[in-house]
């Protein structure tokens, strides 16, 4: 059995911990948040990245570094547990955004290790995990994200032995519940 993760919202806490830590850290710096969130509207989605921003308000790189300490703060512990266990040749990462962005948060968190593959796409998702789908046929393959969205477009005739998990309030406990039946 295969595992595909979402970084974001899933492996850590982006919306709630992280987010916050970067507006706690722009205030300090005197970015209000206001000036923050019109500074991601424009910019936004798999376009941003936190260099560009401390670059566009003036502010020193020193701080990116300082934000990203707080990355490994974040992470899912509980949900890092199980996939020691799992073993790191059948976990993957599969996350959506700026490259450059991602690949220095998952750098930050410590994670990278205890995964197969780290995977960065700035599109859909669809097209790697077929690919995995296709790689591991004679496996099942879960993938679990936090976004419905991403489970969408999925050619299942393509991935007939994908099983998807919505990673939401009840998340870890339908991840262990499939782990528990297979």
């Amino acid at each position: 059995m295969k595992f595909i993760f979402d970084f974001d919202d899933v492996l850590i806490d982006n919306t709630k911990q992280l987010k916050e830590s970067l507006y706690r850290h722009l205030g300090q710096a005197g970015v209000s948040r206001s000036e923050g969130d019109k500074y991601y509207a424009k910019i936004g989605g798999t376009r941003f990245w936190l260099k560009d921003m401390l670059a566009y308000f003036n502010l020193e790189e020193g701080l990116y570094n300082k934000i990203l300490e707080d990355v490994k703060d974040f992470v899912n512990k509980e949900l890092l547990e199980i996939i020691k266990k799992l073993g790191k040749d059948n976990c993957y990462v599969l996350t959506h955004g700026n490259e450059n962005w991602q690949r220095d948060k998952i750098k930050s968190s410590g994670i990278a290790p205890l995964f197969a593959d780290v995977i960065i796409v700035s599109e859909q998702k669809k097209d790697a995990i077929e690919k995995i789908c296709a790689r591991y046929k004679d496996e099942k393959i879960v993938f679990i994200d936090d976004k419905a969205k991403y489970f969408d477009n999925i050619d299942m005739s393509k991935c007939p032995n994908l099983k998807t998990i919505l990673y939401d309030e009840n998340g870890l406990a339908k991840l262990k519940a499939e782990i528990k039946a297979s």
